[in-house]
Protein backbone atom coordinates (compact mmCIF):
# COMPACT_ATOMS: atom_id res chain seq x y z
CA UNK A 1 0.00 0.00 0.00
CA UNK A 2 2.58 2.31 0.93
CA UNK A 3 4.61 1.83 -2.34
CA UNK A 4 1.04 2.34 -4.30
CA UNK A 5 0.77 5.51 -2.86
CA UNK A 6 4.70 7.11 -3.48
CA UNK A 7 3.46 5.43 -7.04
CA UNK A 8 0.46 7.47 -7.22
CA UNK A 9 2.25 10.89 -5.82
CA UNK A 10 4.91 10.26 -8.49
CA UNK A 11 2.59 10.28 -11.24
CA UNK A 12 0.64 13.12 -9.72
CA UNK A 13 3.96 15.43 -9.71
CA UNK A 14 4.69 13.82 -13.01
CA UNK A 15 1.40 15.62 -14.25
CA UNK A 16 1.92 18.59 -12.54
CA UNK A 17 5.57 19.77 -13.76
CA UNK A 18 4.52 18.29 -16.81
CA UNK A 19 1.62 20.66 -17.53
CA UNK A 20 3.69 23.33 -15.62
CA UNK A 21 6.29 23.33 -18.17
CA UNK A 22 3.18 23.56 -21.04
CA UNK A 23 1.55 26.55 -19.35
CA UNK A 24 4.34 29.11 -20.30
CA UNK A 25 2.01 32.68 -20.88
CA UNK A 26 4.67 34.13 -23.14
CA UNK A 27 5.02 31.65 -25.93
CA UNK A 28 3.08 31.25 -28.64
CA UNK A 29 2.64 27.66 -29.54
CA UNK A 30 2.98 26.82 -33.62
CA UNK A 31 -0.06 24.42 -34.67
CA UNK A 32 1.37 22.67 -37.81
CA UNK A 33 -2.07 22.51 -39.46
CA UNK A 34 -4.26 24.72 -41.34
CA UNK A 35 -8.07 25.63 -39.81
CA UNK A 36 -11.08 25.95 -42.32
CA UNK A 37 -12.33 29.56 -41.33
CA UNK A 38 -9.00 30.80 -39.70
CA UNK A 39 -7.01 34.01 -40.26
CA UNK A 40 -3.32 33.50 -41.60
CA UNK A 41 -1.03 35.73 -42.45
CA UNK A 42 1.19 35.07 -45.92
CA UNK A 43 4.93 33.76 -45.32
CA UNK A 44 5.55 34.03 -49.07
CA UNK A 45 6.04 37.68 -51.04
CA UNK A 46 4.44 38.27 -53.98
CA UNK A 47 3.00 34.89 -54.22
CA UNK A 48 0.23 34.48 -57.20
CA UNK A 49 -3.83 34.06 -55.71
CA UNK A 50 -5.03 31.38 -58.79
CA UNK A 51 -8.21 30.93 -59.69
CA UNK A 52 -7.52 27.18 -59.96
CA UNK A 53 -5.30 25.36 -57.73
CA UNK A 54 -2.51 24.92 -60.08
CA UNK A 55 0.12 26.72 -61.52
CA UNK A 56 -1.02 27.64 -64.81
CA UNK A 57 -4.07 28.65 -63.93
CA UNK A 58 -5.20 32.77 -64.35
CA UNK A 59 -3.51 34.89 -61.45
CA UNK A 60 -6.26 36.49 -59.77
CA UNK A 61 -4.04 38.75 -57.92
CA UNK A 62 -0.90 39.13 -56.07
CA UNK A 63 -0.59 38.73 -51.95
CA UNK A 64 2.46 40.16 -50.08
CA UNK A 65 4.42 39.00 -47.28
CA UNK A 66 2.35 39.43 -43.98
CA UNK A 67 -1.27 40.19 -45.85
CA UNK A 68 -3.77 38.38 -44.04
CA UNK A 69 -6.14 35.13 -45.51
CA UNK A 70 -8.89 33.15 -44.29
CA UNK A 71 -8.73 29.25 -44.96
CA UNK A 72 -12.01 28.38 -46.63
CA UNK A 73 -11.39 24.73 -47.83
CA UNK A 74 -7.94 22.04 -48.09
CA UNK A 75 -7.98 20.73 -51.90
CA UNK A 76 -6.85 17.60 -52.10
CA UNK A 77 -4.20 18.82 -55.08
CA UNK A 78 -0.46 19.08 -54.50
CA UNK A 79 2.28 21.75 -55.50
CA UNK A 80 5.41 19.77 -55.07
CA UNK A 81 9.25 20.63 -55.99
CA UNK A 82 12.58 19.04 -55.53
CA UNK A 83 12.19 20.19 -51.61
CA UNK A 84 8.49 20.40 -50.49
CA UNK A 85 5.39 19.19 -51.17
CA UNK A 86 2.40 21.07 -50.20
CA UNK A 87 -1.63 20.86 -50.41
CA UNK A 88 -3.67 23.61 -52.26
CA UNK A 89 -5.97 25.51 -50.27
CA UNK A 90 -9.20 27.68 -51.23
CA UNK A 91 -8.91 31.41 -49.82
CA UNK A 92 -10.34 34.51 -49.53
CA UNK A 93 -8.00 37.49 -49.77
CA UNK A 94 -9.71 40.72 -49.24
CA UNK A 95 -12.73 39.57 -51.37
CA UNK A 96 -11.17 37.57 -53.58
CA UNK A 97 -11.57 33.93 -53.67
CA UNK A 98 -8.38 31.51 -55.00
CA UNK A 99 -5.72 28.87 -54.62
CA UNK A 100 -2.60 29.45 -52.61
CA UNK A 101 0.05 26.29 -51.79
CA UNK A 102 0.73 26.16 -47.95
CA UNK A 103 4.21 26.50 -48.43
CA UNK A 104 3.19 30.28 -48.91
CA UNK A 105 1.38 30.39 -45.54
CA UNK A 106 2.84 31.27 -42.27
CA UNK A 107 1.72 28.67 -39.56
CA UNK A 108 1.69 31.41 -37.21
CA UNK A 109 2.88 35.42 -36.94
CA UNK A 110 4.41 37.27 -33.98
CA UNK A 111 5.17 41.19 -33.26
CA UNK A 112 8.11 41.59 -31.17
CA UNK A 113 9.21 45.55 -30.94
CA UNK A 114 9.76 46.88 -34.68
CA UNK A 115 9.69 43.55 -36.51
CA UNK A 116 6.73 41.55 -37.43
CA UNK A 117 8.35 37.47 -37.33
CA UNK A 118 6.25 34.80 -40.02
CA UNK A 119 7.08 31.29 -38.80
CA UNK A 120 6.44 28.47 -41.53
CA UNK A 121 6.87 24.76 -39.75
CA UNK A 122 8.24 22.07 -42.59
CA UNK A 123 8.13 18.00 -41.33
CA UNK A 124 10.47 15.85 -43.30
CA UNK A 125 11.29 12.03 -43.01
CA UNK A 126 14.63 13.01 -40.99
CA UNK A 127 14.03 16.43 -39.11
CA UNK A 128 11.60 19.37 -39.10
CA UNK A 129 12.63 22.33 -39.53
CA UNK A 130 11.11 26.30 -38.78
CA UNK A 131 11.54 28.74 -41.40
CA UNK A 132 11.46 32.29 -39.79
CA UNK A 133 11.09 35.58 -41.68
CA UNK A 134 11.27 38.75 -40.01
CA UNK A 135 9.87 41.89 -41.97
CA UNK A 136 12.13 45.25 -40.67
CA UNK A 137 10.27 47.41 -42.94
CA UNK A 138 6.66 47.47 -43.48
CA UNK A 139 6.14 49.85 -45.96
CA UNK A 140 8.85 47.89 -48.41
CA UNK A 141 7.65 44.93 -46.72
CA UNK A 142 11.77 44.40 -46.59
CA UNK A 143 12.92 40.91 -44.70
CA UNK A 144 15.40 38.94 -43.68
CA UNK A 145 14.59 35.43 -43.23
CA UNK A 146 16.22 32.12 -42.01
CA UNK A 147 16.20 28.30 -41.15
CA UNK A 148 16.50 26.11 -38.13
CA UNK A 149 16.76 22.44 -37.78
CA UNK A 150 14.39 21.53 -35.18
CA UNK A 151 15.36 19.04 -32.26
CA UNK A 152 11.64 17.87 -31.78
CA UNK A 153 8.44 18.98 -33.71
CA UNK A 154 6.35 20.31 -30.76
CA UNK A 155 6.95 23.50 -30.06
CA UNK A 156 6.23 27.21 -29.19
CA UNK A 157 8.31 30.27 -29.82
CA UNK A 158 8.48 33.22 -27.19
CA UNK A 159 10.74 36.53 -27.18
CA UNK A 160 13.25 38.28 -24.78
CA UNK A 161 14.75 41.58 -24.61
CA UNK A 162 18.04 42.29 -25.77
CA UNK A 163 19.62 42.82 -22.13
CA UNK A 164 22.11 45.53 -23.54
CA UNK A 165 24.07 42.64 -25.08
CA UNK A 166 26.20 44.32 -28.47
CA UNK A 167 24.48 44.44 -31.74
CA UNK A 168 21.26 42.68 -30.34
CA UNK A 169 17.66 43.98 -31.20
CA UNK A 170 15.91 41.16 -29.35
CA UNK A 171 16.22 37.30 -28.69
CA UNK A 172 14.12 34.89 -29.90
CA UNK A 173 13.44 31.36 -27.82
CA UNK A 174 11.91 28.33 -29.91
CA UNK A 175 10.85 26.11 -26.91
CA UNK A 176 10.50 22.47 -26.59
CA UNK A 177 8.13 20.59 -24.94
CA UNK A 178 8.66 16.90 -24.74
CA UNK A 179 5.45 14.24 -25.44
CA UNK A 180 5.60 12.80 -22.17
CA UNK A 181 6.81 12.94 -18.46
CA UNK A 182 11.12 12.02 -18.76
CA UNK A 183 11.44 13.19 -22.61
CA UNK A 184 13.64 16.09 -22.92
CA UNK A 185 12.33 19.57 -23.73
CA UNK A 186 13.87 22.96 -23.26
CA UNK A 187 14.91 25.85 -25.68
CA UNK A 188 16.72 26.60 -28.81
CA UNK A 189 18.25 30.46 -27.90
CA UNK A 190 18.65 33.28 -31.12
CA UNK A 191 19.66 36.25 -30.71
CA UNK A 192 18.09 39.09 -33.93
CA UNK A 193 21.66 41.45 -34.44
CA UNK A 194 21.24 45.14 -35.82
CA UNK A 195 21.47 43.78 -39.47
CA UNK A 196 17.90 41.68 -38.19
CA UNK A 197 20.04 38.43 -39.25
CA UNK A 198 19.38 35.50 -37.04
CA UNK A 199 22.49 34.02 -34.92
CA UNK A 200 21.50 30.55 -33.60
CA UNK A 201 23.37 30.48 -29.79
CA UNK A 202 22.51 27.41 -27.84
CA UNK A 203 20.34 24.75 -27.50
CA UNK A 204 19.38 24.40 -23.94
CA UNK A 205 17.89 21.03 -22.34
CA UNK A 206 15.25 20.54 -20.12
CA UNK A 207 14.02 17.22 -18.09
CA UNK A 208 11.64 16.63 -15.60
CA UNK A 209 10.46 12.92 -14.74
CA UNK A 210 8.24 13.26 -11.99
CA UNK A 211 11.01 14.14 -8.85
CA UNK A 212 12.76 11.04 -9.90
CA UNK A 213 14.84 13.23 -12.03
CA UNK A 214 15.27 16.64 -13.38
CA UNK A 215 17.56 18.37 -15.39
CA UNK A 216 17.72 22.62 -15.82
CA UNK A 217 19.88 24.60 -18.86
CA UNK A 218 19.38 28.24 -18.34
CA UNK A 219 20.56 31.73 -19.26
CA UNK A 220 20.46 34.22 -17.03
CA UNK A 221 22.12 37.58 -18.05
CA UNK A 222 23.61 40.23 -15.40
CA UNK A 223 25.55 42.89 -15.35
CA UNK A 224 29.43 42.07 -14.68
CA UNK A 225 30.01 43.78 -11.07
CA UNK A 226 33.63 44.80 -12.08
CA UNK A 227 32.89 46.80 -15.54
CA UNK A 228 29.41 46.85 -15.66
CA UNK A 229 29.42 44.82 -19.73
CA UNK A 230 26.13 42.94 -19.64
CA UNK A 231 26.93 38.64 -19.38
CA UNK A 232 25.50 35.70 -19.70
CA UNK A 233 25.49 32.91 -16.93
CA UNK A 234 24.92 29.67 -17.92
CA UNK A 235 23.58 27.25 -15.39
CA UNK A 236 23.34 23.46 -15.21
CA UNK A 237 21.21 22.07 -12.61
CA UNK A 238 20.67 17.93 -11.80
CA UNK A 239 19.22 16.46 -8.97
CA UNK A 240 18.96 13.00 -8.97
CA UNK A 241 16.61 10.46 -6.51
CA UNK A 242 19.18 8.02 -4.90
CA UNK A 243 16.93 6.20 -2.07
CA UNK A 244 13.11 6.94 -2.50
CA UNK A 245 12.35 4.94 0.49
CA UNK A 246 14.66 8.02 2.88
CA UNK A 247 13.56 10.43 -0.03
CA UNK A 248 17.57 11.23 -0.38
CA UNK A 249 18.47 13.07 -3.58
CA UNK A 250 21.60 13.99 -5.00
CA UNK A 251 22.04 17.57 -6.64
CA UNK A 252 24.77 19.08 -8.59
CA UNK A 253 25.14 22.26 -10.07
CA UNK A 254 27.73 23.90 -12.58
CA UNK A 255 27.83 27.49 -13.76
CA UNK A 256 30.15 29.39 -16.59
CA UNK A 257 30.06 32.89 -17.39
CA UNK A 258 29.90 34.21 -20.83
CA UNK A 259 30.25 37.32 -22.81
CA UNK A 260 29.04 38.85 -26.52
CA UNK A 261 31.23 40.07 -28.59
CA UNK A 262 28.79 41.39 -30.69
CA UNK A 263 28.68 37.91 -33.05
CA UNK A 264 29.57 34.99 -31.09
CA UNK A 265 29.72 33.71 -27.42
CA UNK A 266 33.53 34.12 -25.90
CA UNK A 267 34.25 31.42 -24.47
CA UNK A 268 32.60 29.06 -26.99
CA UNK A 269 29.52 27.40 -25.61
CA UNK A 270 30.01 24.48 -24.79
CA UNK A 271 27.44 22.04 -22.60
CA UNK A 272 31.08 19.97 -21.37
CA UNK A 273 32.98 21.02 -18.02
CA UNK A 274 36.21 20.53 -17.00
CA UNK A 275 38.53 21.50 -13.84
CA UNK A 276 41.50 23.34 -14.55
CA UNK A 277 44.60 21.67 -13.98
CA UNK A 278 47.15 23.83 -12.01
CA UNK A 279 50.59 23.71 -13.39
Amino acid sequence: MFTLKLNTISLLMCFFFCTLSHAQKDTTYIDQNFKVNETYSLFGDNVKLRAEPNTTSEVVTLVRIGDTITILKKTDEFLQDATSKSAWYEVDFQGNKGFIAGKFIANTHKKSGNQQFYFRFESDDEQGKLHIRIVHNTKTKAYTEATLKLLDENIGVSFEEHHDLKNVLRILKVNYFGDSCGAESGKTVLFLDTNYKLIKVADLSSIGDGGVYSLSETFTYKTDENNGQPIILFTKEEEEQVDEEKRWFETKKITRIYEWNGSKLVPEFSKEFKKRIEN
